[in-house]
Formats: C-alpha cells, sequence, structure tokens
C-alpha cells in the first residue's frame, strides 16, 4: 500500500486517530473509504474528504461493493472508517453538532443494505473474490510477495479441492422459482463459469467508471497530488497524453482495472496465469461474450416467441459429455496442448490458445493452460462453457476464410442458430445454395418438398468418419427440392459453385461434430444443439436470480443483465431463474409434456415444417392420440389473438389433415376450425354441406386462399418492376388481359369467390379486411388495380381500412410486450 506522503490523502493519521480513541480500524477499509470518498466528489481538506449524507450514500451502496473485499465477520469495517471520519471531522472543528448527528444517521441508515450488499455474491468482481479469499487465509493483500505465495499454495492444492475452494459462493435470498416449473433444479450445466464471467463483466464496467473519476480529477490541479498517488507514471502518462477516443478508453481502463486491485488483493501487477484455476480469471469474459453472440443471433431470428422449438438433444449430461469429448470441437486442442507434434499448424496452436488449452509463458512460448485440466478431469461445468465458446470461435473462424466464400459478421453461427431453431429439421444443400445465390425459392418448398435424409442424425457423430464428395442431386431431385419449375443444366453448372462453398463450410463444421452431412441432405448435431441451448440457457437464467422482494432484474424476453425496454411497478414481469427459464428453452420431452393450451400458442410462432413436426410428436406421446387428439383440436378452436391470426391460421391447415376424420366432424360447425374440417372431410370422401360451415370460417378459409395467390403475384410483381425499370410500363389489363399470369390468377380467384359470396365484390372486400387485416392488405392493394372498377374501387377502400385497423389492433400488443419488460428489437427471420 503507497505511503500518505505519496498519496496525499491521510489515511494512516485517521487510523492513528481512531486507535487513539478506541475504534481499531481495518487499514484496507480505510484506504477505500477516503479515496472513494474524494473520487466520489466529496472536498479534500489536511488529507482528509469530507463526507456528507448523500456521499455516504454512494460510497456505501455503489463503491465500496464494486471495489472493497471483506471477509466473514468484517463486512461492517467501512462502517467504522465512516463514523470515525465523521467523528474526526466534527473534532477538528469543521462539522457542527448537528450536521454531525445527520451524518452518523446517515450512516446507520445505510448500514443495513451495505451489509447485505458486501456479502452479496452477485456484486463480486474478481478483484473482491481474491481478495477476499487471501484475507480469510490470513494473507496480508498489500505484500505483493505473500499474494503471490498463496495463489502458487493454492494452484498445488488438487483440482477437486481447488474447484470447490475457489467456486463462487451461492447466493441465499433468491425467489423461488415457480410452482409447478418444467424445469427442475438448475437447467444450465456451465453456471459457474458464466457467473465468473458476469463478474468479469462487472469489474471492466466499474474499472471504466473509475478510470473516467481519476482522468476527471487530474484535470483538476487542486485535487491531483492524492490521485497521482495511486497511478504509476506509466499509466499517468498515458492519461494524459492520449490520443484519441480509443487510446483514451484504453488508457482510461488500464488505470481503472489497476486502481480496483488496490482495495482487493493489493496494487502488485499479476499475471492472468497467476491465478489458479478454475477460479475467476479474466478470460472468463470470454464466455460471457460468446454467450452475447449466440443470443444476438437467436434475438434477430425469434424475438419474443413464447418459447423456443426444441431440438433433439444428448439422453443426458453424461449422453452430453460423451459427444463432446467424443467430437473434434474440443478434442482437437486438448491432444495438441497435452502432447504437442513438432509440425503443429499454426492455426491450431492458435485456436487451442483461444480457446485456454494453451497459454504463453512469459517467453512467449506455448505451455498447457487450465483448460486442459478441465478437460483431463471431465468438469461437466467447466466444458460446457469451454463448447460454448469453442463453437462461436470456430464460426469465426471459418467466416472469415476466404476460400468458403464471402460472409457477413454472424452468419455462420446464425445459420446453426437458424438450424437449432428448426428443431431437428434436415435441409437441403442445393435448396439452401439457392437460395444464398438469391433465386426466389418460396418458404413453403421445405414443407412441400421435405428432403431425403437419414431418420438418425445422431450417425454423423461417430469420430474420424470422412465427409462423402458432394454432388448436386440430379435434375428431376433438384426441381422438387426448389419447387421453381422446370431446371436445365445450365441453372444446375450456375448452382454448383455455390453449393460447394456452403459443403466446404459444412464439411469443417462436421469436422468438429457440430453438423452431419449424408450427400445433399445435412442438419444439425445433438451435440450443437446442446451447446447452443446451454449458451441460451445462461444469456436468460444464467444470471444472479433476482432477490426477494427485489423488482425482477431479468424479465421474460430478456438476457440475463439486459435493461432494455423494462419498465418498473409491474406485477405481470416473469423472473427467468436458473430453473425456469428451461421453460422457454425446453427439451422435447418436456415439450410432449406440456398442456395443448400451452403448446398453441408457442407453436404459431414456429416455422411450419417445425410446428407440423413437433404436434405430431406431441400427438404421439404420453397417453397417445387417442386422448391428445381431443385436446389439440379444443386448442387449436381456441380464438387467436388478432395479432396472431395468421399464424394460428397456418397452424390449424398444418394440423388438421392429420387428425381422425371422426373428430373432425364435430367441428365442422366451428367458428374458426370449420372450414378447414370440412375441406380434410371432403378430401376423405365424405360429404360437408358449405351452408353447415359458419360464414365465418369459410371468410378465413377464402382469405388464405387469396393470400396464397397474392404472394406469387407480388414476388411477379417485383421481378417484372426489375425488368421495365426506366422504361414505361402498360397499365395491367390495359388489353383485356395481365401482365404476369400470377396477377391474373389472383384477379380470377377474388372473382371466382365474390360470385358465391352474400354481397358480392364490395362485400367480400371489406369483410376480408375486417376479418384480418394484416393478411388482407397484401392482396387487396393488388385488387386495387384490378381492370374492372366494381372491384378495384371497394378493394381500394377495403385497404384503406386495413391500414387504419391493423396499427390500432397492433398497439395495445405492444403496449403489453413493454409492460413486461420485452420490446426487443425483432429481425427477420432466418430459414
Amino acid at each position: 500500500m503507497t505511503h500518505e506522503a505519496e498519496s496525499g490523502l491521510a489515511a494512516c493519521s485517521l487510523l492513528s486517530w481512531g486507535t487513539e480513541h478506541g475504534e481499531r480500524l481495518d487499514p484496507v477499509a480505510a484506504d477505500a473509504v477516503v479515496h472513494l470518498l474524494a473520487l466520489s466528489g466529496a472536498k479534500v481538506r489536511d488529507g482528509l474528504p469530507e463526507a456528507t449524507p448523500d456521499l455516504v450514500r454512494v460510497v456505501l451502496l455503489e463503491a465500496l461493493p464494486q471495489f472493497l473485499s471483506v471477509t466473514p465477520g468484517e463486512e461492517d469495517a467501512a462502517l467504522a472508517v465512516l463514523r470515525v471520519l465523521a467523528d474526526r471531522t466534527r473534532a477538528d472543528g469543521r462539522l457542527n453538532t448537528k450536521r454531525h448527528v445527520r451524518l452518523r444517521e446517515a450512516i446507520d441508515k445505510c448500514a443495513d443494505e451495505h451489509l447485505r450488499v458486501m456479502c452479496d455474491p452477485r456484486e463480486l468482481t474478481l478483484p473482491r473474490f481474491w481478495g477476499g479469499l487471501l484475507r480469510a487465509r490470513g494473507v496480508d493483500v498489500r505484500d505483493a510477495k505473500a499474494v503471490r505465495g498463496e495463489l502458487e499454495e493454492l494452484a498445488r492444492l488438487p483440482y477437486a479441492e481447488r474447484a470447490g475452494l475457489l467456486s463462487l459462493p451461492e447466493v441465499t435470498d433468491a425467489v423461488e422459482p415457480d410452482a409447478g416449473s418444467v424445469g427442475a433444479g438448475p437447467a444450465a450445466w456451465a453456471l459457474g463459469p458464466y457467473r465468473r464471467g458476469l463478474a468479469m463483466e462487472r469489474q471492466a464496467v466499474a474499472a471504466i467508471a473509475l478510470g473516467q473519476r481519476l482522468a476527471l480529477c487530474l484535470t483538476e490541479s487542486d485535487e491531483a497530488p492524492w490521485v497521482l498517488g495511486l497511478l504509476d507514471s506509466e499509466q499517468l502518462a498515458r492519461l494524459m497524453d492520449a490520443d484519441g477516443v480509443e487510446e483514451w478508453t484504453e488508457a482510461v481502463t488500464k488505470a481503472g482495472l489497476r486502481v480496483s486491485r488496490r482495495w482487493s488483493f493489493g496494487p502488485a501487477e499479476l499475471p492472468t496465469a497467476a491465478l489458479p484455476a478454475p477460479g475467476p480469471r479474466p478470460d472468463d469474459m470470454a464466455l460471457f461474450n460468446a454467450v452475447g453472440k449466440v443470443v444476438e443471433q437467436y434475438d434477430i431470428l425469434r424475438g419474443d416467441e413464447p418459447f423456443a422449438p426444441p431440438h433433439p438433444l444428448p439422453a443426458d449430461r453424461d449422453g452430453f459429455m460423451s459427444a463432446l469429448c467424443g467430437s473434434g470441437l474440443l478434442a482437437h486442442a486438448a491432444q495438441l496442448a497435452a502432447s504437442p507434434p513438432a509440425d503443429a499448424d499454426a492455426e491450431g496452436v492458435d485456436f487451442a490458445l483461444t480457446t485456454g488449452f494453451l497459454v504463453l509463458d512469459p517467453e512467449s512460448r506455448p505451455q498447457p493452460g487450465p483448460s486442459l485440466e478441465a478437460w483431463c478431469e471431465r468438469n461437466a461445468g467447466e466444458l460446457a462453457a469451454l463448447a460454448v465458446r469453442a463453437l462461436v470461435e470456430l464460426c469465426a473462424r471459418l467466416g472469415t476464410d476466404p476460400d468458403l466464400g464471402d460472409d457477413f459478421e454472424g452468419e455462420t453461427l446464425g445459420d446453426l442458430v437458424s438450424l437449432h431453431c428448426a428443431a431437428g429439421e434436415t435441409r437441403s444443400v442445393a435448396r439452401e445454395a439457392a437460395v444464398a445465390a438469391d433465386w426466389v425459392v418460396s418458404p413453403e418448398a421445405a414443407l412441400a418438398a421435405p428432403v431425403r435424409g437419414p431418420e438418425d442424425s445422431t450417425e454423423s457423430e461417430e469420430p474420424g468418419r470422412t465427409a462423402e464428395a458432394y454432388r448436386l442431386p440430379p435434375l428431376p431431385e433438384l426441381e422438387r427440392l426448389l419447387q421453381l419449375g422446370p431446371l436445365d443444366e445450365q441453372d444446375a453448372a450456375e448452382l454448383a459453385p455455390v453449393a460447394r462453398r456452403l459443403v466446404g463450410r459444412l464439411d469443417l463444421l462436421a469436422a468438429a461434430g457440430v453438423v452431419w452431412r449424408r450427400g445433399d441432405a445435412y442438419g444439425l448435431t445433438p451435440l450443437a444443439a446442446a451447446v447452443l441451448r446451454e449458451a441460451l440457457l445462461l444469456a436468460y437464467g444464467g444470471g444472479w436470480p433476482p432477490r426477494t422482494g427485489d423488482s425482477a432484474r431479468e424479465t421474460a424476453g430478456s438476457p440475463a443483465g439486459d435493461s432494455e425496454g423494462q419498465e418498473e411497478g409491474h406485477g405481470q414481469e416473469r423472473r427467468w431463474t436458473p430453473s425456469s427459464v428451461a421453460e422457454r428453452f425446453p427439451t422435447v420431452e418436456a415439450m410432449i409434456a406440456m398442456d395443448a393450451e400451452r403448446l398453441v400458442p408457442a407453436a404459431r410462432q414456429w416455422d411450419d415444417p417445425a410446428a407440423h413436426r413437433l404436434l405430431r410428436q406431441w400427438v404421439a406421446g404420453g397417453e397417445g392420440p387417442g386422448a391428445r387428439w381431443p385436446r389439440l383440436l379444443a386448442a387449436l378452436a381456441v380464438p387467436a389473438p388478432s395479432t396472431d391470426l395468421r399464424g394460428h391460421r397456418r397452424l390449424v391447415a398444418l394440423t388438421l389433415p392429420d387428425a381422425p376424420p371422426g373428430l373432425l366432424a364435430g367441428y365442422v360447425g366451428d367458428p374458426v376450425l370449420g372450414a378447414w374440417a370440412a375441406e380434410v372431410l371432403r378430401a376423405a370422401g365424405e360429404a360437408v354441406e358449405e351452408e353447415a360451415v359458419p360464414l365465418s370460417s369459410r371468410l378465413l378459409w377464402q382469405l388464405d386462399r387469396l393470400h396464397a395467390l397474392a404472394i406469387p403475384a407480388w414476388r411477379a410483381s417485383f421481378a417484372l418492376g426489375e425488368i421495365l425499370e426506366g422504361a414505361e410500363a402498360p397499365s395491367a389489363g390495359a388489353d383485356g388481359g395481365h401482365l404476369v399470369p400470377e396477377l391474373g390468377a389472383l384477379h380470377e380467384g377474388f372473382e371466382q369467390m365474390a360470385r358465391g359470396w352474400p354481397g358480392g365484390a364490395p362485400a367480400l372486400a371489406l369483410d376480408l379486411a375486417r376479418a384480418d387485416p394484416a393478411t388482407a392488405s397484401h392482396a387487396l392493394q393488388l385488387l386495387s388495380n384490378h381492370p374492372d372498377e366494381e372491384i378495384a374501387r371497394p378493394a381500394a377502400l377495403a385497404y384503406e381500412e386495413c391500414e387504419k385497423t391493423y396499427p390500432a389492433q397492433v398497439r395495445p400488443a405492444q403496449s403489453a410486450v413493454r409492460r413486461k419488460g420485452g420490446g426487443r428489437k425483432k429481425g427477420k427471420k432466418r430459414r
């Protein structure tokens, strides 16, 4: 610890004064209190800061929980220092009796909350953890040699003993999980490593704020002398000479990090390697950052869906560990660290360094790192954390490989997250290549032309299996997969290079056990699905659970630590905990155990192939189809919210063709399911009178048929607009025909519907707009240019009605989301 002559603050004189008056103060706490008061804006006179009630609250409840380490039984050390400082200031004549009483009352008022936060694991930073541990073991943290010696002693302990000693403590005042939660116990395996990352992230934020305050005080000449004692000459020069925002930010952060250690485990510079694993270390931040990248992609793809469609996973933790250790995701780095070959490739060494299997000694020579020890001990939590880091790092490296094509930032990881959200879907290389090549492949092609691949994708996880050479499917199969009509050899030749680049990336991922590929078919492995789910569980439930009686820090739909869009004071907020977050990312088994009433609203948000496949699994599970079909049909018959109308009808159209006809007969008169039930029964050869179906259900059926015609009409219109760009196009129907056949099919379809509708075209257009304005607007906008004014005019009026009605429907739903703490940006869903 620096002396008063160097620091300019009279901490030692305060200690002496306290001893003279019967108060033996902790020297580290005294040094922290006087400096943090001064850094918080207190006036400094005769080497001591003058505390005020407001500054007492700031220092006790905000500053000290970030920077001062404590040991059991000494949590009140800072309170004693502040009381002695108040008495000393009064004795020096700088505080009258009334202000002295108010200051002591402010200290007492903050005491209970200060003691609580100082003992709360949520408030720990990396220096505070190590400082508390060292002090508890009798080490004077002001003695750099003693600190290093004790850390070396800890590093020599057996791994199991070390793991127990160096783990972060558990909270004792957390909100209890909801009764009946699907998740039983902590859902994520890597909670320990992730919370170490949170501690590191908290330290970084605190250090930046502290560094900024140091820099500000240095600019005030009358305050500078005591600040100089906190920094060495090199750091001081960097702060004063920083040029540009980036250089200044780096200097401020480093200064803050150095000073933040002063009141925890001393000012001595310690390399990362000096901190024994698996205790908190700076590289724990890598997991925090990797989880952030996964959840960023998930939010772009899925947004605020009630819960994610489950992907098949390894059976249990042992199955996960077996798959992980048998894959190439970590094994190559572990082998390189355990017995490095003489001709190790530079990229492999760099990957091992990034994932902690190798570290550099002071001479920059690679040595086995802490990850190798976790690998040898088969520590599930540590290896799950490493798997998340390795997967994100692998995706980033593939994205920068010029031989695999152009890749925008996060694309490879986003594709894997998309596969995870597809819940076990088998995809086609050719189809994905066509999408990448900007061919207009309909999203419905995945459902209309499923990929013919292996039934059990887990076979691809066999270690050492060599990927087979890729060839595009034959033209008939290519036409079936793409649903684009006839194709020729020239089309195949155009598609082949794009497909080969995609295969190059897939095969590298397959070598790591992340995906499997068999010919044109590929998918995500259960191992990779488990790794991605682990990242999502950590992001949404890996943070510390809220304290009992506190407002929820983490709300439904928000990753740990994300406060965007949250509002206080609403009792409806949902608190995700490490156990209840499993409800948002359930396993297949948990999904099958759900009630239909909960499953149906979630399935509306899923992609059609995933919804169709998972609902069939649900029906086949549990008590079996005989008991489950009635429940599912009853849940589907419940009207959907105005913002989910189209998604609900899509789900109905996907599900009812699989239902037993005997059950559907009872739903012909249903206002929601009637038209779809009638169509299924007619397809099965049963006669159903049109009048038996409610008009409301027939209207929705017609709307979806019209919408199916409007989609290709819009695409054709866009394509035509590109062709005719810069040239004057003839008006549609000017010669009694249509510019594009797709638009003609839309016009013809509407005319046919209007002929049998009560009130004709004007009534049909208005009824469509009122039934579902969001869906009807697409067709009505195109129909407003119909050559027949008797159709065009009411269609235009109905389209205007849609434009007015839909925002009014969406606004209450958006307000509800914001009240619940949501409101996150929802990006375009990736296929």
